[in-house]
C-alpha cells in the first residue's frame, strides 16, 4: 500500500511540475511577442476642426488646411440652375455647372480675404453625379494661404475656343466673338447668337447670391466688409484653370481686383474679323487693364499643347 502511495505521489509531482513548465512557457510566450505601442507623431492627413457647422453642404471633404462644402446653387435662389443643357447633344448634358464649392479654413477668423476660382472647360466645381470634388488640392492650397475660398458654379458646360468661338464653327465669323460670349456669362449684358446666360445665371449673380447665403443664411462670419449685394471686386482674389483662368483674366481685365492668377491659360482664339499680326481675341488686344498686370500671375507649363499661343 505504501509503494501504491509513493507512485501516486511521484505521478502528481510530476504533473504539477509538468503545468508549472507550461505556464511559463505560456507567460513566456506572451511576453516574447508583446509590442509597445506605436505613437504616431505625424501631423494628420485632414483637418480634425470646422470652424462652422457644415449640416447646410450637400457634402464635404476634408483637407489638410479645411473643409470644402458643395453648396447647390438654387438653395440660394431658386431661379438659379443646378444643371446645364438637359436636351441636345448627350455630351452637353453631362457638362458645366454643377454645385458650388466653398473651402472654409480652419483659421477662419483670422482669414485673409475670399478667393473665387474659375475651372476650366466643362468643370463642375462639385459634381453631383459622381460626388467629387474639383480642384481639390489647389482649394487646399488657398485655404492654407488663409482664404476662404470659392469655387463657382457658371455657365461652363461649352468651351469658349472650341465649341462655341473656335476656328471650325460659325462663331469665327463674328467679331469680337470671345469677348462677347464671356461678357454675356460675366453680366448678362449684349447679345450672341452663341451664348444666351441668363440673369440668374451669370457670374455676377451668382457669387452675389452664393455669398448672401452663406452669410446671411448660414450665419458664416465672411472676412472682410462684405456686400453680397453690391460686391467690391477690388477685395477679391480670383485664379482659374484653362478657360477659367481666361475668365479671371478678363474680369480682371476689365474690374479692378485684389490679384488674378491664371494657371494655363492666357489666350481666346480671333476671328476672321478685321484680324491682327496675332490671331488672338479681339478683348486681349483692347488697351489698358482695370487690375494693374504687378497684381497678375501665372502658372504655365512648357508641355501644354497650347503653351505656344499663352
Amino acid at each position: 500500500m505504501k509503494r501504491i502511495f509513493k507512485i501516486v505521489g511521484f505521478i502528481f509531482l510530476v504533473v504539477l511540475i509538468t503545468l508549472i513548465t507550461l505556464a511559463v512557457a505560456r507567460r513566456g510566450t506572451r511576453e516574447a511577442v508583446y509590442q509597445p505601442p506605436v505613437i504616431n507623431n505625424e501631423p494628420p492627413s485632414v483637418s480634425l476642426s470646422v470652424p462652422v457647422d457644415t449640416v447646410f453642404c450637400e457634402d464635404t471633404l476634408a483637407t489638410k488646411s479645411g473643409t470644402l462644402c458643395a453648396v447647390k446653387p438654387s438653395k440660394t435662389d431658386a431661379r438659379i440652375t443646378d444643371v446645364g443643357e438637359t436636351t441636345g447633344k448627350i455630351k452637353f448634358r453631362k457638362t458645366g455647372f454643377g454645385y458650388h464649392a466653398v473651402g472654409i479654413p480652419d483659421d477662419l477668423a483670422n482669414a485673409k480675404g475670399i478667393w473665387v476660382h474659375f475651372t476650366g472647360s466643362y468643370g463642375k466645381p462639385y459634381n453631383q453625379n459622381d460626388g467629387t470634388f474639383a480642384n481639390s488640392v489647389w482649394l487646399d492650397e488657398v485655404m492654407e494661404a488663409g482664404y476662404v475660398v470659392v469655387q463657382l458654379a457658371y455657365d461652363n458646360q461649352y468651351s469658349v475656343n472650341y465649341d462655341l468661338c473656335g476656328v471650325k464653327t460659325d462663331g469665327y465669323n463674328r467679331d469680337n466673338c470671345a469677348g462677347e460670349v464671356r461678357e454675356i456669362g460675366q453680366t448678362g449684358q449684349g447679345e450672341s447668337p452663341y451664348r444666351s446666360t441668363d440673369a440668374f445665371n451669370t457670374i455676377d449673380y451668382r457669387l452675389e447670391k452664393l455669398l448672401a447665403y452663406l452669410e446671411n443664411t448660414q450665419g458664416i462670419d465672411l472676412p472682410g466688409t462684405i456686400n453680397p449685394t453690391n460686391v467690391d471686386w477690388g477685395t477679391l482674389h480670383l485664379s482659374g484653370h484653362s478657360q477659367g483662368a481666361n475668365q479671371a483674366y478678363y474680369i480682371a481685365k476689365n474690374r479692378l481686383v485684389a490679384g488674378a492668377c491664371i494657371i494655363a491659360g492666357g489666350f481666346d482664339t480671333g476671328d476672321t474679323v478685321n484680324p491682327g499680326k496675332i490671331n488672338i481675341a479681339d478683348w486681349f488686344l483692347k488697351e489698358g487693364n482695370k487690375t494693374p498686370l504687378s497684381a497678375v500671375r501665372a502658372i504655365l507649363a512648357t508641355t501644354d499643347d497650347s503653351y505656344q499661343l499663352f
